[in-house]
């Protein structure tokens, strides 16, 4: 399955992988993007998105971190 990446604005890779550790779904973190943004992946499709998105976001708001866009798929 590809992966989807989307951006999550934070100071540190460490705050979002913190953030994320343990959520369902196959959420990985890959790195920084640029200065303020570091990049992720989900291998989520169709209702498994639907169920665990929130979820997903949920923990990065607890956290005090965001989503602010999406990538698009990694090539490969």
């Amino acid at each position: 399955m590809k992966k989807a990446r989307f951006l999550v604005r934070a100071e540190s890779v460490n705050a979002v992988k913190r953030a994320l550790r343990n959520v369902p779904g196959g959420v990985e973190v890959i790195g920084r993007y640029d200065r303020d943004t570091i990049e992720c992946a989900h291998t989520m499709a169709g209702p498994s998105f639907i169920r665990n998105w929130p979820i997903v976001r949920g923990r990065l708001a607890r956290a005090g971190l965001g989503v602010v866009g999406e990538v698009g798929p990694i090539a490969g």
